[in-house]
């Protein structure tokens, strides 16, 4: 907010002025220019020296200018003016981190599998995901978030294979039964030659659209999509669209026939590759005909570009695929599918406490329900039942999403359920505590009469802390990390607390400063409100 109240924009436009802001207490900010600090000439860097002075001398939130030859430029602000700005709406802060030219973008994330039960690799992927998806959209973008089932493909014929191999009834199945049915299916297509080749000939019919097969497919795939369904619910995580790469199949004959019309692929031992100079080059189909991820991803573009038109692609996939989305961007390029922005937003994986692989007793992969259960009944000894159930969810996305997004990290359930520390009880804790204090205040109490003096140390750096909002939210969104925003949340949070223990906010015997802290309050919430928003993060009314 330092940004907008000194009005840089206009300063950068005018002077091509490079900043770095420092300030260690509110009414002073030191600037320094390494642009200024690199010009030679005496009279240029004087006219710059005189056009940066009368610019700030205009501001209504400076006091007082100092301008040093060496590039340093030292700003008193008018704390009264500070205090005013701050009586701000909600709205009104929204508006100020909202672009000028807003776009469109698509948001792929989510991914799980048919047969598969959701396990805690999924949790990073919807947590960055949908708080990508709400920066840009509170910055007043149009967005649109597709979970992209992995819904297609081997995994479904093995799956299928087994079944008939085993004589089970795919309408008699639970969804408990094709989870353990899975990796079996994928183990014994490993060691099997007879049964892989099984897989592939189903495979072939299903993209023929074999009646039987794809009525099976069907009811399989229903089953899973209901389970996921519930479990999203359950984490409080939505999504625009439910695709799969199922829905983009019936378009693959077309693309391949005018990736070959166009002279775009070519035939190697039976399958087909890109011409793109590439070392290996990319493959488009195998030489038995079946489809590859490359090839439903390549389809899925397409197809999006026709529906909407967006302006860019943003996929959040963990840092393995890395390799896959370096070759996807480039055929989309190659093939000229589109003119767009793509992205890869890769992530880290989720460990235990010591630093492996984050399974359950028996070895086999964390699910996402049974991590989800597991904190509930931590919590649920100390909170109500509804308090319990957001408070779970907060968990699993604040201790998530305060850990930078390129990094592995360890998951402790004792440590993130814990009421101190940076942890989603705490920061739920600060918010009840400033609106229990709010609920006692008269709306005439905090109307216009400030007093800009006498201003605690603890009150100037929660102003301070308050000021620097717009830049960590644009830090976040521009950066595609949200764990700027999230160490933000917690750092505003102890400095209320710090401020709350310092001084009193009611019942003080100067009127003037006890409005003035209130305002500073509503501030406080009315920002603590707009980050939960965005990281997806729902408040609980009262701990």
């Amino acid at each position: 907010m330092i940004n907008e109240i000194l009005e840089v924009n206009k300063i950068t436009k005018k002077t091509n002025f490079e900043y770095i802001f420092n300030f260690s207490k509110i009414e002073k900010i030191h600037i320094q220019s390494p642009s200024l600090i690199k010009i030679k000439d005496p009279e240029k860097r004087a006219k710059i020296f005189t056009e940066l002075y009368e610019i700030l001398n205009k501001n209504k939130f400076v006091k007082k200018v100092e301008l040093h030859e060496s590039g340093f430029i030292n700003i008193t602000l008018k704390i009264f003016e500070i205090i005013k700005y701050l009586q701000r709406s909600k709205n009104e802060i929204i508006k100020s981190i909202q672009e000028d030219t807003p776009k469109k973008y698509i948001f792929d994330y989510g991914g799980p599998n048919i047969g598969k039960s959701m396990h805690v690799g999924h949790l990073r992927p919807l947590n960055i995901g949908r708080a990508l998806y709400n920066m840009f959209k509170i910055s007043g973008n149009e967005c649109i978030s597709d979970i992209h089932l992995g819904d297609w493909g081997i995994p479904i014929s093995q799956i299928l294979t087994f079944c008939y191999e085993n004589n089970y009834k795919i309408v008699d199945l639970k969804v408990e039964d094709l989870q353990k049915i899975y990796p079996e299916a994928s183990k014994y297509s490993s060691e099997n030659q007879e049964f892989k080749n099984k897989v592939n000939e189903n495979l072939s019919k299903l993209n023929n659209r074999d009646e039987k097969l794809l009525s099976d497919w069907k009811i399989a795939s229903e089953l899973t999509i209901q389970n996921i369904k519930k479990i999203l619910d359950e984490l409080d995580h939505r999504f625009d669209l439910f695709y799969g790469e199922s829905s983009v199949v019936g378009l693959i004959p077309k693309m391949v026939e005018d990736l070959k019309k166009n002279n775009f692929v070519r035939s190697d031992d039976g399958a087909l590759v890109s011409n793109e100079k590439t070392d290996p080059p990319i493959l488009i189909l195998k030489s038995d005909g079946t489809y590859l991820y490359m090839t439903t991803d390549l389809a899925t573009v397409l197809d999006r570009e026709k529906q909407f038109s967006p302006d860019g692609y943003f996929y959040i996939v963990d840092n393995r695929q890395s390799e896959h989305f370096k070759q996807l961007f480039s055929s989309i390029k190659y093939f000229q599918f589109s003119n767009s922005n793509f992205e890869h937003i890769g992530f880290g994986t989720i460990n235990d406490t010591e630093g492996k692989p984050f399974k359950t007793r028996q070895g086999d992969v964390y699910p996402l329900e049974s991590l989800r259960e597991d904190i509930y009944e931590i919590l649920n000894k100390k909170n109500s039942d509804t308090n319990a159930e957001i408070l779970t969810n907060s968990v699993l996305v604040y201790s998530d999403l305060v850990f930078d997004r390129h990094s592995n990290y360890k998951f402790d359930i004792n440590k993130f359920t814990n009421t101190e520390g940076k942890t989603a009880i705490y920061i739920q804790y600060t918010k009840v505590r400033i609106e229990s204090v709010l609920r006692n205040v008269k709306q005439d109490q905090y109307a216009e009469n400030f007093d800009d003096e006498q201003l605690n140390t603890s009150e100037e750096n929660l102003i301070m802390t308050i000021l620097k909002f717009s830049e960590i939210f644009n830090r976040s969104k521009n950066l595609k990390e949200p764990h700027h925003l999230a160490e933000y949340l917690y750092e505003l949070c102890q400095k209320f607390n710090s401020f709350y223990k310092d001084v009193k906010i009611l019942d003080n015997k100067n009127m003037h400063i006890q409005n003035r802290r209130v305002n500073v309050l509503i501030f406080t919430l009315n920002i603590l409100e707009i980050i939960f928003e965005v990281l997806g993060i729902k408040a609980v009314d009262e701990m």
